[in-house]
């Protein structure tokens, strides 16, 4: 079992870091540098712009039944549709605040809904990231016009006994002077891409049994002897599939 294979048993029962949709993110393989996006909203600020809306114009039109039904009421011996539209007044004045408290209310209500909403994105975005290596190929051309292709290796890395992140780093480059045609460099970085793909598959089949067998064993995350007997089913498992994997034939282009 090589090192790499042996290392992935320290990676059970972990889980993404948050910095992998963070300052971390551009450490794993660009096709799956994905992060949901931040949906901005208004709506609370529209909810508070229209309850101080609300406020004004009830206060103005408050203040209108209120002079004119008491104006009516005290100089021209109004009845009582007056002494109606002189309490109507009263009242809206009065409560002609409570509009802008009823927007703020129902805007952090809306707010909440959203930050709950983003924290289970992003719980499900973590939760897809499995600790396996990835390999990458990119090209780069040099100030010299020479064109280097490098594969890089992402490598998973714990942050905490229960988290873990990802570092990149190249471990295997060729570069090719200016004077290379182009179809040799698109071979070559053809056949280094189709390395990197079967490595990764390799690795992601080894980790799938290892968690798999680690899934089926535990029973209780916090008893550390379960964790124990579950590690070295995931290991066993781990053991027999890169056995059954060096069976079979390589595969070839």
């Amino acid at each position: 079992m090589a090192d790499t294979d042996l290392g992935m048993v320290a990676f059970l029962g972990t889980t993404a870091d948050p910095r992998l949709l963070g300052e971390d993110l551009a450490n794993l393989p660009e096709a799956e540098q994905r992060r949901e996006p931040v949906v901005v909203t208004h709506t609370h600020d529209r909810l508070v712009t229209a309850g101080s809306l609300l406020t004004g114009a009830t206060l103005i039109v408050g203040g209108a039944m209120l002079l004119y039904g008491g104006g009516e009421l005290l100089f021209g011996g109004g009845g009582i549709v007056a002494a109606v539209l002189a309490l109507i007044g009263i009242l809206l004045v009065a409560t002609h605040w409570g509009w802008v408290h009823v927007a703020e209310y129902a805007g952090v209500v809306i707010d909440d809904r959203h930050r709950r909403t983003a924290e289970v994105a992003l719980s499900e975005s973590l939760a897809a990231i499995q600790p396996y290596p990835r390999f990458s190929v990119s090209t780069t051309v040099l100030n010299d016009a020479s064109t280097r292709v490098q594969r890089f290796r992402h490598e998973p890395v714990l942050v905490t006994p229960r988290t873990f992140t990802f570092v990149r780093h190249a471990d295997l480059e060729q570069t090719y002077d200016a004077d290379t045609p182009a179809e040799v460099i698109a071979a070559a970085a053809e056949t280094m891409r189709h390395q990197a793909r079967l490595q990764t598959d390799r690795l992601r089949g080894d980790w799938e049994a290892a968690s798999s067998a680690y899934a089926a064993a535990v029973l209780d995350a916090d008893d550390d002897q379960q964790r124990l007997i579950a590690q070295r089913a995931a290991a066993t498992a781990l053991s027999e599939h890169i056995n059954a994997s060096l069976l079979e034939p390589p595969l070839v282009e």
